[in-house]
């Protein structure tokens, strides 16, 4: 058995997540978290082939879904389509503690015609999550299996004293009945969503509309370093400049400049803590014009210069 003690996201140019699971050989995973670890209390735009459940056990959460906000609040839980785009925050700065399970479709396709009648026409459709609440039978079947998941891979292996803020559990490759149990409550999870979601929610393709903005997104991320205009960001998503910004606004709630300017100073930051670039250096090379107007940015963003914010790095 090994733990980590903590779930770093990492994300790609067009801020897919490279999903870490639980065990070797299956594509399931099972964590603990709190929205504290991330800067903000906020956990960025992001999105993976995999569903994603999410239970919280202390706090609310806002969660962004394709440009859709939901709160999520103890007792309740949120499951989110493969392929969505989703963050997710927390008022007033507020902590959340919470269990999340991620899964890829591969487990649920045990045949050909599974995959074609009951997992693609989910996947592939415009459902995109839903709340789940107690009083829903379906939905608290889905928690229930849900708590079954979280004593088999998470309470009945820590310590009484044993309380990080994040944790998973990784099974030796031998431990089958383990795995099988795991799989089969995985599956129980699907088969209630899939037998209760409306036929006419099965029919949609993959919106072209996050097509459009995962390539903007990695457009970003490739030439964030260059001179970059508005029309640059909305030619890579093959649309119109006002699209552009109509996109960003609902996905990222943000405009998609200063979307560029954020992510050139998460850039900088790396490059502060890691390097020993001049601020000119690292001013020039994560694209802004000078050090005057990135020292600008950086105090309005941070509160602080970049070399005060260098020394104080230095410092612990």
């Amino acid at each position: 058995m090994k733990r980590r003690s903590c779930y770093e996201l990492e994300v790609n140019s067009d801020r897919s997540e490279n999903v870490r699971y639980s065990y070797t050989d299956i594509p399931i995973g099972f964590f603990n978290g709190h929205h504290s670890r991330y800067p903000n209390g906020s956990v960025p735009a992001h999105w993976h082939e995999d569903i994603e459940l999410f239970v919280p056990n202390e706090g609310e959460v806002m969660y962004n879904i394709n440009g859709k906000i939901v709160k999520v609040s103890p007792g309740e839980g949120l499951l989110i389509n493969s392929r969505r785009i989703h963050s997710s925050f927390t008022e007033d700065l507020r902590d959340c503690y919470y269990n999340l399970l991620i899964f890829h479709p591969v487990v649920l396709c045990v045949s050909k015609e599974m995959e074609q009648n009951a997992v693609q026409p989910i996947v592939g459709s415009s459902f995109d999550y839903v709340l789940l609440q107690k009083g829903t039978a379906w939905h608290e079947n889905i928690l229930r299996w849900f708590a079954m998941i979280r004593e088999r891979h998470i309470d009945k292996h820590l310590p009484t004293s044993f309380a990080p803020m994040e944790f998973s559990i990784y099974k030796e490759n031998h431990d089958y009945s383990e795995k099988s149990a795991v799989v089969g409550l995985v599956n129980l999870i699907w088969s209630e969503l899939s037998g209760n979601i409306a036929a006419d929610e099965k029919k949609h393709a993959e919106c072209s509309q996050l097509t459009s903005m995962k390539a903007m997104i990695a457009y970003i991320d490739k030439h964030y370093a260059e001179k970059i205009t508005l029309e640059d960001i909305a030619t890579a998503g093959f649309v119109s400049k006002r699209t552009c910004g109509n996109l960003f606004e609902r996905f990222m709630f943000i405009s998609p400049m200063k979307y560029l300017n954020e992510y050139r100073l998460k850039h900088s930051i790396e490059l502060l803590k890691n390097t020993d670039m001049t601020i000119t250096e690292i001013a020039l090379a994560c694209g802004f014009s000078g050090a005057s107007y990135f020292a600008e940015a950086f105090r309005r963003d941070s509160g602080k210069s970049p070399s005060e914010y260098r020394a104080d790095f230095s410092e612990t």
